[in-house]
């Protein structure tokens, strides 16, 4: 089985943000995908140069609309490059129901993988934000999938986006703010805890650089559990991939175009007339 991860902003394949990626989160996230990956199952990684962050989301709030157009070309031809599945590995799930739409593949993504998970592993769930300004986002796509009367709350973590990418080789700070974040959400109620990063979530499950205080990672706070949302996505989207090729329905592509329609339809119009997005792998 094969398997496309896709994410958004990697800037270029030789610039400095492109050789972090491939030297430290890649690495990084294959090590928190093998703990759940199948023996079978190989994966390969897929950049799209463009695309926009949370430091700029406070410049203008549709900004990260534009990730759907950038998403849409990370995986644009991943079957018939012999793909069985794709995961996208942004907590937005840009563009997610109009990609599914356009591909005849399994498409999944760590946003909506890890509420489903979340909701088998307790009842209410809180999540923590890498930043204040996606609260707002994140609550609207919470309430978007049904989910709304589950939540508990969203808080936000103190790091900078720099301590974020510090944190993929030193945990500590990552630790240590979540920490605080998911207390606030644990008094307000919550059974479980998800963290709303493809970056914060393995810097957790990992701990790198902590492994005296945390040898298996930090996979609970005062006992409530954290969702592994890169593990969950993945084994969802191992089993997708598996339901296709044994013959067993796995999907409608038809049954997201309604959703897919009010969602994306601003993001690819804004991005009209755009240079064509540079995509790059590993």
């Amino acid at each position: 089985m094969k398997i496309l991860m896709a994410n958004i902003p990697a800037g270029g394949q030789n610039s400095p943000a492109g050789a972090f990626i491939r030297s430290v989160l890649v690495p990084l996230w294959r090590r928190n995908y093998a703990l759940v990956q199948s023996a079978t199952t190989e994966i390969a990684f897929s950049f799209a140069s463009s695309g926009t962050i949370h430091p700029a989301f406070a410049d203008c709030r549709y900004l990260p609309e534009l990730n759907a157009e950038a998403m849409v070309q990370a995986v644009r031809g991943a079957s018939s490059a012999g793909f069985d599945a794709v995961l996208m590995t942004c907590f937005g799930d840009p563009g997610l129901w109009g990609v599914r739409g356009a591909v005849d593949i399994p498409v999944v993504s760590i946003g909506e993988a890890s509420l489903l998970a979340a909701s088998m592993m307790a009842h209410r769930f809180g999540i923590v934000s890498p930043s204040a300004l996606l609260i707002e986002p994140i609550r609207r796509q919470v309430e978007r999938y049904g989910w709304g009367n589950r939540l508990v709350g969203i808080e936000a973590t103190e790091d900078t986006a720099r301590e974020q990418e510090e944190s993929l080789v030193d945990a500590h700070s990552a630790i240590h703010h979540f920490t605080i974040a998911a207390r606030r959400l644990i008094a307000a109620g919550a059974q479980v805890l998800i963290p709303a990063c493809g970056l914060m979530s393995p810097c957790l499950r990992l701990a790198p650089n902590c492994a005296g205080e945390f040898p298996n990672g930090l996979v609970a706070v005062d006992s409530v559990p954290i969702v592994d949302v890169l593990g969950v996505s993945l084994a969802m989207a191992e089993l997708m991939a598996r339901m296709k090729q044994c013959g067993s329905s796995w999907g409608n592509p038809r049954g997201f175009s309604e959703f897919a329609a009010t969602v994306d339809d601003e993001a690819f119009a804004c991005s009209e007339g755009a240079p064509p997005i540079s995509i790059w792998n590993c």
